[in-house]
């Protein structure tokens, strides 16, 4: 390691970037939502196996179909959309759609010093959703899924988690580290089996870990990888959509991407929303490339 690599990511700088988020973090996390009393009794009163969570950021429609599809697939799993949205038009929106469509909503406080389209967003917006609505509820096994993903079909979440403390979709460094974690827009934690104060869904700068790589350091280190189960993985298409690009599916979740960007996929967003309402049970096989 050279000097300035000391300098730069050398433990010592990597201590501070950690303290000063958790500093934030906790700033953060001392903010309340007028909505969080409400969204908490819900969730207690739901009773529910495991619960699923989704940060919503600027696009209902996309909460729409989440939880349209999931409705029709995961109907015995309640979906909580945190709303993180900037936009000021989105809230209302969200809210009045979580509302006709009986779903638990709770808009979050702006986390300080936090850029809107960076990683440190979603994650604060997680961690906060940990402390304020997870744990006061009572929640043990819950799913933490991406505003924009679309389940194609049934799945058996609580069998995901029967031998193992977590799951999902595994994200590794190729570089000098061998950290790996997993990704937060589909994962799933058992809080019998993990500590509440291991889970931290921040980015690692100093590892060049996305979201959620933080629990590399508390959590994912310590589990053996080799006999780890995680989500398969493959390629989809959105069906009928001009754009042909490649898109990921997880297990059975249709990831369409960067649907909340200037320039993102509004367009096959609503493509897949349309093949959604023609045939729902078809969607899996027409996503096939």
């Amino acid at each position: 390691m050279t000097f300035r690599d000391l300098l730069l990511q050398g433990p010592i700088q990597q201590s501070l970037f950690h303290a000063r988020y958790q500093a934030l973090d906790m700033l953060h996390h001392r903010q309340r939502s007028p909505d969080q009393d409400k969204a908490v009794a819900a969730i207690r009163a739901s009773k529910a196996p495991i619960v699923a969570f989704t940060v919503a950021f600027n696009v209902p429609q996309a909460i729409s179909l989440l939880s349209d599809a999931m409705a029709r697939f995961h109907p015995g799993v309640p979906l909580v959309v945190c709303d993180n949205s900037d936009d000021p038009d989105a809230p209302a929106q969200i809210r009045a759609y979580c509302e006709a469509a009986g779903r638990i909503y709770c808009r979050l406080p702006r986390a300080p010093l936090v850029k809107k389209f960076s990683s440190r967003s979603h994650a604060t917006a997680l961690n906060w959703t940990l402390h304020n609505l997870i744990l006061p509820s009572g929640v043990r096994r819950f799913a933490t899924l991406d505003h924009d993903l679309v389940p194609l079909g049934p799945d058996d979440l609580m069998a995901r988690l029967a031998d193992q403390p977590c799951y999902g979709y595994v994200q590794q460094h190729d570089g000098r580290s061998r950290a790996w974690y997993l990704w937060p827009g589909y994962a799933l934690f058992d809080l019998d089996r993990i500590p509440a104060r291991k889970v931290n869904f921040g980015t690692d700068r100093m590892l060049r870990l996305d979201t959620g790589g933080r629990m590399w350091t508390t959590l994912y280190r310590h589990m053996d990888e080799t006999h780890f189960k995680h989500a398969e993985i493959r390629s989809g298409i959105v069906p009928g959509y001009a754009d042909v690009r490649v898109h990921h599916i997880f297990d059975d979740w249709f990831h369409v991407g960067q649907v909340s960007y200037r320039d993102g996929n509004l367009n096959a967003l609503g493509v897949m929303r349309a093949a959604f309402d023609a045939d729902p049970d078809g969607l899996k096989a027409a996503t096939r490339p």
